[in-house]
């Protein structure tokens, strides 16, 4: 999470100086549809963690319950 919010920080939010709040809201929706068109992103940041994402092993033992 950190390191989207750094995303975040470093070019939508660099720098700003809004006279609302709706100018940070704005440039806020603006980074996360930015975040959200790379696909790649979030890989990254997981694999900068040292994280992993396994599906989960289908158990084919199991005993089905009525």
């Amino acid at each position: 999470m950190e390191l989207l919010w750094s995303s975040l920080k470093n070019r939508e939010l660099a720098n700003l100086a809004g006279d609302h709040l709706a100018d940070v809201a704005d440039a806020t929706e603006q980074a996360i549809h930015r975040i959200n068109q790379n696909q790649q992103l979030p890989w990254r940041v997981l694999t900068h963690t040292g994280l992993t994402i396994h599906p989960p092993t289908p158990r084919t033992n199991e005993k089905v319950s009525n």
